[in-house]
């Protein structure tokens, strides 16, 4: 009797939470549509949906939309204070929902949200750094207190939540992103300016676009020369050549698989 009881809530609390993230995951949504930012690249998470934005948009738009999904869930859990059964358990995981996401931990919404406030006022060099302290710190927080809930309730979301979470790999492409974006939106800067700084630099010919965007300046237009094993110039591409091959390939890819035409 105790089995199935048991059996019947849990399948309460996981259908509340499933609901729970339909419901977060539809206000970022409604937000992106008001705001008018698109969101593409949509894909399963641990604890819902994850999408990118289509093209750049203001940081205020992209704080709002991440700001919008939690702010959902707590929306809806003061409407269902007071309830019980079903509703209570809906309450509680929009609650749980709505605060596990404003943790300062990538990818997460205030994940996001610190990242774009860091990056605003840091750069992405001192934003990477401190977000991946912080969301490493955050997470061996997540797993001590997933394993309390799962000795003393039995429940083991949370330790589930913090092992699939995505590692460092997948904040350092974000932050590239966001890099990228900015050496896009300079171009007319660029133009106005009429004359623009040159830097140039060498880098290993099995480099990754990842390795050679995290090297671009914003203030400065760039040359790379690209040496083989005996440290020879094979060829020198620009700036221009790596944002164009980043719309192409992974940004794992290395030089010498994307700039074989020049070497």
């Amino acid at each position: 009797m105790l089995k199935a009881f048991w059996r019947i809530t849990l399948i309460s609390i996981i259908l509340a939470c499933i609901l729970a993230i339909l419901i977060h995951e539809g206000f970022h949504i409604i937000a992106s549509r008001l705001f008018g930012v698109a969101l593409y690249a949509f894909r399963p998470a641990i604890v819902g949906i994850s999408a990118r934005f289509k093209g750049t948009h203001s940081f205020r738009k992209q704080i709002a939309v991440y700001m919008a999904g939690p702010l959902g869930n707590f929306l809806i859990a003061v409407f269902l204070i007071n309830t019980k059964g079903f509703l209570l358990n809906l309450f509680e995981a929009n609650l749980a929902i709505g605060f596990f996401n404003l943790l300062p931990l990538f990818p997460l919404d205030g994940g996001q949200i610190f990242i774009i406030i860091s990056y605003k006022l840091l750069g992405s060099s001192r934003t990477f750094r401190i977000a991946k302290r912080l969301s490493f710190m955050v997470r061996v927080c997540l797993v001590m207190a997933g394993i309390l809930q799962l000795v003393l309730f039995v429940n083991p979301s949370l330790l589930v939540a913090a092992m699939f979470l995505p590692g460092g790999r997948l904040l350092e492409e974000t932050v590239s992103i966001m890099k990228l974006e900015n050496l896009l939106n300079r171009k007319q800067r660029i133009k106005k300016k009429k004359l623009y700084p040159v830097k140039e630099f060498a880098a290993m010919w099995n480099c990754s676009l990842l390795e050679l965007i995290n090297r671009l300046d914003y203030d400065c237009f760039h040359i790379i020369y690209i040496l083989n094993d005996n440290m020879e110039i094979a060829g020198r591409i620009t700036e221009q050549d790596v944002i164009n091959a980043v719309q192409t390939y992974s940004f794992d890819k290395k030089i010498y698989d994307v700039f074989k035409a020049v070497m």
